[in-house]
């Protein structure tokens, strides 16, 4: 049976992200270029149910990747030459986890932003057909796993860390997650700050711009 996202369109977590979140289409020129020697890149937020729960589908780099090995991430990567930041998003996530465009329903975008590998990050956010099955590139994807979207939406779960470089003070979170088999993974980096940026959005209201530095809000 053909996937049906209408089915979960009215589920009110849904709803509610996709309020917060930025429309499909980019008319502002957000995920262009903002300095040279930047390249254009995006990835996707896969949200799929499970039971009761909306869960986050992720990825781990395998430790022979000459970047980030071993580190925690969604699926992407940059954008092809003819391509658009979408375009791109439902390509990198058929290579890694074989999940095709019929199976994924695009509800929206977080704040594209300015990566410091020098690339310029828009990030999707899509519903997964639950029925889907994921199968991951070894080249590119050493384990795929999900974690329920409660536990990042938790503030107990989200570590800060405050630290300095380039001059400049610079705050991160790392989301440490212990699944029910004991596998531990720590979300870190790029990605725990697109999940901490959607927790923000759905609660602005815990937010006091003075207790982080500039660089905190700079896209």
């Amino acid at each position: 049976m053909p996937f049906d996202p209408a089915t979960f369109l009215s589920d009110p977590t849904i709803a509610r992200i996709a309020d917060v979140i930025h429309a499909i289409d980019i008319e502002d020129g957000a995920d262009e270029v903002k300095r040279k020697g930047q390249r254009r890149a995006a990835v996707l937020m896969p949200l799929v149910m499970r039971e009761r729960d909306w869960h986050v589908i992720l990825t781990q780099r395998p430790m022979h990747m000459p970047r980030h090995p071993g580190q925690v991430s969604f699926p992407g990567g940059r954008v092809e030459p003819g391509e658009n930041t979408l375009d791109a998003a439902l390509r990198e996530t058929h290579e890694e986890v074989g999940l095709n465009d019929r199976e994924i329903h695009i509800i929206g975008r977080l704040d594209s932003f300015n990566a410091v590998s020098d690339f310029r990050v828009t990030p999707y956010v899509g519903l997964i057909d639950p029925s889907a099955q994921t199968v991951a590139d070894p080249s590119e994807v050493a384990d795929i796993f999900e974690v329920p979207l409660p536990f990042f939406m938790t503030a107990q779960n989200h570590v800060r860390r405050d630290m300095t470089f380039g001059g400049e003070p610079h705050t991160f979170f790392d989301m440490p997650y212990t699944d029910e088999r004991g596998t531990f993974r720590n979300v870190w980096g790029m990605t725990s700050m697109m999940i901490f940026r959607l927790y923000q959005k759905l609660h602005p209201e815990r937010f006091d711009r003075n207790d982080f530095p500039p660089s905190f809000f700079s896209l």
